[in-house]
């Protein structure tokens, strides 16, 4: 029993590459794409933040399925998804909106665990040109949410923007597919400028670089694979 036991633990968490990521691309891409599609253009009243949380849900319950090839992450991912949701959902409550930035920021952390998982697994698995495209693109659209997230809680901190929980939400919508623009093109942030805003949009320029030079190393090892 205990030479099962051993051997059981021994395989707990799969080598790099092994478990091919992308096959969990589609099931990102049904969870990121109405987060910058539809959520930035739901009207600004209170009455649309449950449908954003649905859509957040969702896409907490993608990551946490994409992350299922390691014990560690996928309890890691457990624990912050589950702290986020829960903050998000009572947020909805009129006395208790202002609890909608820290659900942020745990949202925030979820995405740089994901996001950093998604890299370790697209840089040690091969796959083809649309594989790669596909997951280029997967991570364009985390790390935008990521920055835009960043970006919004950076103006409540820096009070760039005057404070109003009941828009919250709103403005959070708006911010997500301005993070994606940032995070491919730079620019300045629409909500006014802070040090931390700054240092977010420096971070999240040279984040869009990495990951568009990985884009680019890894069609090229496929090229270079497949000529050899």
């Amino acid at each position: 029993m205990d030479s099962v036991r051993q051997s059981t633990d021994s395989v707990e968490v799969p080598p790099k590459g092994s478990r091919k990521i992308w096959n969990d691309l589609p099931v990102l891409f049904l969870a990121l794409v109405p987060m910058l599609i539809i959520v930035p253009v739901l009207p600004p009243d209170p009455s649309s933040r449950p449908f954003i949380l649905i859509f957040l849900t969702l896409l907490f319950i993608a990551g946490i399925y994409g992350m299922r090839g390691s014990r560690r992450r996928f309890l890691l991912s457990c624990i912050l998804a589950l702290i986020a949701i829960e903050t998000f959902w009572v947020s909805v409550w009129p006395s208790a909106s202002s609890l909608f930035l820290p659900a942020e920021f745990f949202l925030f952390l979820f995405l740089g665990h994901m996001i950093g998982y998604l890299v370790l697994e697209m840089v040690s698995s091969d796959g083809g040109i649309m594989d790669i495209i596909s997951g280029t693109a997967v991570l364009v659209m985390i790390g935008g949410i990521m920055l835009g997230t960043g970006l919004h809680l950076s103006a409540w901190i820096s009070r760039t923007v005057l404070y109003d929980p009941a828009l919250l939400h709103s403005t959070f919508a708006r911010s997500l597919p301005e993070g994606v623009m940032h995070l491919t093109w730079g620019g300045e942030y629409s909500s006014g400028t802070s040090p931390l805003t700054t240092v977010l949009l420096m971070t999240g320029s040279v984040c869009g670089f990495l990951i568009l030079a990985l884009a680019a190393g890894k069609i090229a090892g496929y090229y270079c694979k497949k000529s050899g």
